[in-house]
Parts: structure tokens; C-alpha cells; sequence
């Protein structure tokens, strides 16, 4: 069976072509193919949903080219696949009109170190450009997501144990509300939670949160958000 090639590939130019960046097909001179660069799911419209009592709003869904281009830029800090993400997806419409501070989830320093690429704070970087005010200080993480190793016992209360600590000498002059919380991916929404719950202990109120992609809440993620 031959093998389909993009819409004016030939065989001297497929010979030469780079690979698309998202799914490895031959792109030509461009960094996507046309089959990527014009998946439809580039066209869906923002995901508005809630967790926990809390807004939220996505960009993509988690599928598709955007899908991969995600998994390149969160798991091999691809600097490229997220500036694609970022160029097409319309950024201005991630902030609810209350939105006064934009707060990138903390990234864990380890994994910072081997990809030397934070999604949140790239994403936050771009959203302030809009003129809301943005903070990277303020939030600690002190914990790490991982679950190798651990009892279901351990899991569970890792799975309920804070994860961050605000220093409140770095967010005395942060606005009281209007915080908009900013991460890679929603699915449970539990982080964002947790941060809120935090913030909300010392007077400072989230209104929403702010993702690159967004994955539907299914059963077996509700279980896992209960530790169940």
C-alpha cells in the first residue's frame, strides 16, 4: 500500500522535507504538516467549565495536534511546540474580566532542571502581556506529585497533604482578589484547589483558573481526586 503523502508532496521534496513537529510526517519546509496544521481541533472554541466551585477556562482540548504539541513542550521542553500552542490559541479570552493578578502554578524544581521549560509560567508570561500584573513570587512548592514507591495508604494522604506554602513577606502587596491561577493542564482541577483553599486561608480570594489544555472529567479521574 503506498503511503499517503501531504497535499503537493513529491518524492524529491519528501526526500528533503523536515518532520512535523507534531506528528512526525513529512512537513516540507514547514514545521507542521497540513494535516496538523489544519486539525480541526485547532478550531474549537474555549473550554469553560468549573472545579470546585471555581471557573475555569482552557484553550484546547487534549487531543489531536494540539494534544501532542502539549506532551512535546510538558515532557521534552519543547520551546517551539509550546510557542505554536500559544501563537494559535486566543489568550485574551482565558481571563474572566475580574482577573486584578495572574499566578503560575510553582513548577517542581527537579523536573524544571531536566527540561528547562515551565508551560505555567510561559502561559502566565503571555497573559500579562494583556496588562494584568503577574507573580512568580509568593508560592513555594514543597512537595513532590510523585506516587513511585508509596503504600495506597501513603498515596492518599500525599494526595491530601499540601503541596505549597505562600510566604506571605512576598504577597503583601498582591490584591485581595481577582487572582487567576494558571496551569499546564485541567483535569481534576486539584492543584488549582488546593492553592485557592490556601490563598483563601490568609484573605486572598481566587476567581479563576487559567489552562493550556483541558481533559474531560471522567469517573476514574473523580475517583482519583478521592483518593479512593
Amino acid at each position: 500500500m503506498t503511503e499517503k503523502k501531504p497535499p503537493g508532496m513529491t518524492l524529491l521534496s519528501g526526500l528533503f522535507s523536515r518532520l512535523c513537529l507534531s506528528c512526525g510526517a513529512p512537513s516540507g519546509a514547514a514545521v507542521l504538516c497540513p494535516f496538523c496544521l489544519e486539525d480541526p481541533v485547532w478550531e474549537s472554541p474555549i473550554e469553560t467549565t468549573e472545579r470546585g466551585g471555581l471557573p475555569a477556562r482552557s484553550l484546547f482540548p487534549d487531543r489531536g495536534a494540539p494534544g501532542r504539541l502539549f506532551r512535546k513542550a510538558k515532557f521534552s521542553g519543547n520551546r517551539r511546540a509550546l510557542d505554536i500552542l500559544l501563537d494559535r490559541g486566543d489568550l485574551a479570552r482565558l481571563l474572566p474580566v475580574s482577573a486584578s493578578l495572574i499566578l503560575p502554578v510553582p513548577p517542581q524544581r527537579g523536573r524544571l532542571l531536566r527540561r528547562d521549560l515551565s508551560v505555567p509560567d510561559m502561559l502566565a508570561v503571555r497573559l500579562s502581556k494583556g496588562g494584568i500584573p503577574l507573580s512568580f513570587r509568593g508560592l513555594v512548592r514543597t512537595g513532590s506529585d510523585s506516587q513511585r514507591g508509596r503504600s495506597r495508604e501513603e498515596r492518599r494522604d500525599a494526595f491530601f497533604s499540601p503541596r505549597f506554602r505562600i510566604d506571605l513577606r512576598k504577597t503583601s502587596e498582591w490584591p485581595r482578589c481577582g487572582i487567576v491561577v494558571v496551569d499546564d493542564l485541567l483535569v481534576t482541577g486539584w492543584t488549582a484547589r488546593s492553592l485557592a483553599r490556601l490563598l483563601g486561608e490568609v484573605g486572598i480570594e481566587v476567581a479563576a483558573i487559567a489552562t493550556l489544555l483541558f481533559r474531560p472529567l471522567t469517573q476514574e479521574n473523580i475517583r482519583q481526586d478521592r483518593g479512593s
